[in-house]
């Protein structure tokens, strides 16, 4: 997978499922010792997020890239991930991504 550890945000467009198409969300992205993880700040309702658990694929685009991605549902480094989420994004916004709510959605982006 394209390196993304540089990458502030990228567009997420869940694959279509069950006849329904969804539009793309920008997303906050990390990457970690060669794992990549996005998470919700909206939490499990977040449409993007549930449409994406549907067939847990999506495409992830941003400045030259555009990849096909699998979902895995994904909390082995939670602690890791709120750390990495702390420091890249620095500003108020990133506690919201540490807070229980957007943790339980924590996601990790393989290669499709």
């Amino acid at each position: 997978m394209t390196s993304l550890r540089d990458v502030e945000e990228v567009l997420i467009t869940p694959a279509p499922a069950e006849g329904v198409v969804h539009p793309g969300r920008l997303i906050w992205v990390l990457e970690i010792d060669g794992r990549v993880f996005v998470r919700s700040w909206r939490g499990p309702n977040a449409a993007w997020y549930r449409q994406s658990l549907l067939s847990y694929r999506a495409r992830i685009a941003g400045d030259g890239f555009d990849l096909d991605v699998t979902l895995r549902e994904s909390h082995d480094a939670d602690d890791v991930v709120d750390a990495a989420f702390l420091a890249k994004y620095s500003s108020h916004y990133a506690l919201e991504m540490i807070a229980p709510l957007a943790r339980e959605t924590t996601l990790e982006l393989l290669p499709a």
